[in-house]
């Protein structure tokens, strides 16, 4: 009778220790996503924690900020990342010929690793736009403070500003 309460109890225990993916935790370290255009350079991160950080790098001044996430928050932002399955995606999807388009990177940190999607231009996937804005139309709902800490928002990897436009041609000097 021992042995089989022994046993049982063994058992239990067993499968209360299996490890079971929670849908509603961060499955990254971090996930960083700057965008830019000729008027605005800015980049926000999301955490394991319930903060979420964002930073406004031009027009000057920088300028840092964050926001705190509520559970059902927490939830939405889970489920709007789960959505994309970054892993099948291209690193950069970039126009040559582009001298003024809008850019993004999307940078996933999992494991000591990166991930990197970088757009500049109109030619990705359309998932990855549609999730683009659905992390803006988040991002609008949040309530974010103004601080004076220095947040790390990592290396970027590519520079999101648009190259400058070609010089002027000028005929001649009068």
């Amino acid at each position: 009778m021992k042995t089989k309460i022994t046993f049982i109890i063994l058992v239990l225990l067993l499968i209360s220790c299996t490890k079971k993916e929670d849908t509603n935790s961060f499955q990254f370290e971090s996930f960083t996503f700057s965008y830019a255009g000729l008027n605005h350079d800015n980049s926000i991160k999301f955490t394991k924690s319930d903060t979420v950080y964002f930073q406004k790098k031009y027009p000057e001044p920088k300028e840092n900020f964050y926001a705190i996430l509520k559970k059902n928050e927490r939830n939405e932002l889970n489920k709007l990342i789960r959505q994309l399955d970054y892993k099948i995606y291209d690193s950069i999807y970039a126009e040559n010929n582009l001298q003024d388009g809008q850019s993004y990177l999307l940078n996933f940190s999992k494991d000591k690793t990166n991930k990197w999607i970088f757009i500049y231009g109109d030619n990705a996937p359309e998932k990855i736009y549609a999730f683009i804005k659905s992390l803006g139309e988040f991002k609008t709902k949040l309530k974010f403070i103004p601080t004076k800490k220095n947040i790390n928002f990592g290396y970027l990897k590519y520079n999101l500003s648009p190259p400058p436009p070609p010089p002027l041609k000028i005929d001649s000097l009068k």
